[in-house]
């Protein structure tokens, strides 16, 4: 548990800064709110291809730990050229190579923890709570270094960490693989699965201002006229506030099942982005990222083990692969883009208001589809009975 719980520490805090601080880092460079939007939209947009291609990568070669590592390896000397960067151009170029290798370590990571969590008999979210443990406590230690060194020198920082979750990633076992062949063909009937493909947009409508916000909300709290330092309480609360509920989400799962915990998620951040709307200073931002204690982590739980239903053993990795890309891919494309066109044009309130009903039609799409299941289980028991 140490092991697995020390890389997920490590890796997760390099997210927080190529994540939360990043847009900070651009605005740094001279980039304005559309072209940061865009530039993270484009390396959403090479996640969509990258993370279904490495998951694919992983299930065939039935290894997760050793992809895992090349893709860190390749996503440290990929940092070092658009951290370097001076211009648009160059920036963009290397930033989406860089995505291209490192959007897929995330996904890969949490399907060595669903592999634990199996083989030890532990619930996943008992797990994966030690990355948003590293988010957090990263982010808000982040913050305070950043305004004594400058952003410009987050590139140091970044390194340093991600050299330790590479040495922590040798210690890891790797996932156990099953005898069932991985090939293109089976990779076809799982993308016509109605089923999975009705999820994947529920996840899409919640995904769209969540992703918005992980990147948007530091140019939000800046206009709003806040620091590095209360940027990174904010994210330190936000990201500390998911253990609880990472902790009991999978006895609320065995009461509620997974879509009945979505609905909750998805209902909460409806909520949480009509507040943001409303917001007028950077405390009221700060304050109500608590609310993604009950957002997040009840989101992320309910997808990942709803996808482990859906999905052949043998094709997790793809299908976590596939969560991420509608999450972090397509997500990420129309809530970088269209977050930073709409706050650049219209305003960071007009932006989450359009978020807040994005995420209420997730709700209801995930309340009515377990309304469905319910009945169609209840049909079928019945007609065995009669039987």
């Amino acid at each position: 548990m140490f092991r697995i719980a020390l890389f997920l520490y490590l890796l997760f805090s390099t997210f927080s800064i190529v994540g939360f601080f990043l847009p900070v880092y651009f605005t740094s460079k001279g980039l304005n709110p559309g072209q940061i939007g865009t530039l993270l939209a484009g390396a959403s947009l090479v996640s969509i291809f990258s993370q279904p291609f490495w998951g694919y990568v992983s299930d065939r070669q039935k290894t997760v730990k050793k992809v895992l590592i090349f893709l860190m390896i390749a996503g440290f000397f990929l940092s070092m050229g658009f951290f370097s960067a001076d211009t648009l151009l160059w920036i963009s170029v290397f930033y989406f190579i860089f995505a291209f290798f490192i959007s897929s370590s995330g996904p890969l990571s949490e399907t060595l923890c669903i592999s634990y969590a199996q083989q030890h008999n532990t619930e996943f979210g008992k797990i994966r709570l030690w990355g948003e443990v590293g988010v957090g406590t990263s982010a808000f230690a982040f913050g305070f270094i950043v305004q004594y060194i400058g952003i410009e020198h987050s590139w140091l920082i970044y390194l340093i960490i991600l050299t330790f979750a590479i040495l922590a990633a040798f210690r890891l076992s790797d996932t156990q693989s099953t005898a069932a062949p991985v090939n293109l063909l089976a990779l076809g009937k799982l993308f016509t699965q109605k089923k999975l493909l009705w999820f994947l947009l529920l996840v899409l409508l919640v995904g769209i201002p969540h992703r918005m916000n992980d990147s948007m909300f530091s140019i939000y709290l800046k206009e709003l006229g806040g620091s590095e330092s209360q940027l990174g309480l904010a994210w330190l609360l936000a990201t500390l506030s998911t253990i609880p509920a990472l902790i009991y989400v999978g006895r609320l799962i065995q009461r509620w099942n997974e879509l009945g915990i979505f609905f909750i998620a998805a209902v909460v951040y409806t909520i949480r982005w009509i507040i943001y709307s409303l917001a007028e200073t950077p405390s009221v931002l700060i304050a109500f990222q608590l609310l993604n204690s009950l957002t997040f982590p009840l989101f992320l739980v309910a997808c990942v083990q709803y996808m482990t239903t859906i999905v052949p053993a043998e094709l997790r990795a793809t299908g976590i692969g596939a969560f991420a890309v509608t999450l972090g891919g397509l997500g990420g494309i129309i809530g970088n883009a269209g977050g930073g066109y709409v706050i650049e044009h219209f305003g960071a309130p007009t932006a989450f208001g359009i978020g807040a009903v994005l995420a209420g039609l997730g709700a209801i799409g995930a309340i009515a589809t377990n309304i469905y299941n319910i009945r169609k289980s209840n049909q079928l028991s019945l007609n065995s009975f009669i039987k």
